[in-house]
């Protein structure tokens, strides 16, 4: 497997006048700042930290997928993202092959969003094994990340979701072998992967999620090369960062990392 070293530390800074640069190239934009950890003092930030950019105009949609556009041209391959959107804000989180993270928030000049309003990720169109594959490593990725930082509340949370997207991907090809999204009883050519899925270990420590990512992604595969062999692997900057996530805890259930 070819190696994917962590992002350097204050990649945050080298790369936050480009980012600034993008989204200022549209007359449209009002302002552009930095949020969260980047706009505290550096020693906040580490290896693990994401950038989080968030650009003013009264046109979200449009503008975020103008800075999200020009942005992919400049940067390494995408290895999974997400979006949400309201009428007044939309958000992109990018996770690149080379495991920088980025977060672009495009809002409204109003900072809140208004009181009653729910973000919703904008309907899957495509192919849906797909569409899981990318969730799958979007949350994997996170996972990892606060395994990483030791936040096992939310490493166990998002690394328990992993096991749902494999039933899912099963679900889906029960589907299309059966014809349709209706079944009556059970089948035990694919109850055997929530089988499987049971002997995945707890993931409730640092090593406890790392090796259930590793199984889940392996079933994962399985999975997926029975739907499409073209969508299978390419998963090795989030095995990558498992490895670095195991190096850097002091045993099973410690982590040394900043917060």
């Amino acid at each position: 497997m070819h190696e994917v070293p962590l992002p350097p530390a204050g990649w945050q800074a080298d790369l936050l006048p480009m980012l600034e640069d993008l989204a200022r190239r549209d007359p449209r934009v009002r302002d552009v700042h930095v949020h969260g950890s980047a706009a505290g003092p550096a020693r906040d930030l580490d290896c693990w930290s994401d950038l989080d950019l968030v650009v003013v105009t009264d046109d979200p949609r449009r503008v975020a997928h103008g800075v999200v556009e020009r942005l992919l041209r400049e940067m390494p391959p995408l290895f999974a993202c997400d979006e949400n959107e309201a009428s007044t804000k939309h958000v992109t989180r990018l996770v690149f092959r080379d495991l920088r993270r980025l977060d672009i928030t495009v809002r409204t000049p109003a900072s809140d969003q208004p009181q009653g309003q729910t973000a919703t990720s904008p309907p899957s169109e495509g192919d849906p094994m797909e569409t899981l594959v990318n969730r799958y490593r979007f949350d994997a990725v996170l996972a990892a990340v606060k395994a990483a930082r030791g936040d096992m509340l939310i490493g166990a949370h998002l690394t328990l979701q992993l096991a749902r997207h494999v039933l899912v991907a099963a679900m889906l090809l029960r589907d299309r072998d059966a014809g349709t999204n209706h079944h009556r009883h059970g089948d035990a050519k694919w109850d055997t992967w929530a089988q499987r899925a049971a002997g995945v270990p707890a993931p409730y420590t640092v090593t406890g999620i790392t090796v259930a990512i590793r199984s889940y992604t392996h079933m994962l595969d399985e999975l997926v090369g029975q739907w499409d062999q073209a969508l299978t692997g390419g998963h090795e900057p989030l095995l990558a960062m498992l490895t670095h996530v195991d190096c850097t805890a002091r045993g099973p259930d410690l982590e040394i990392t900043g917060a």
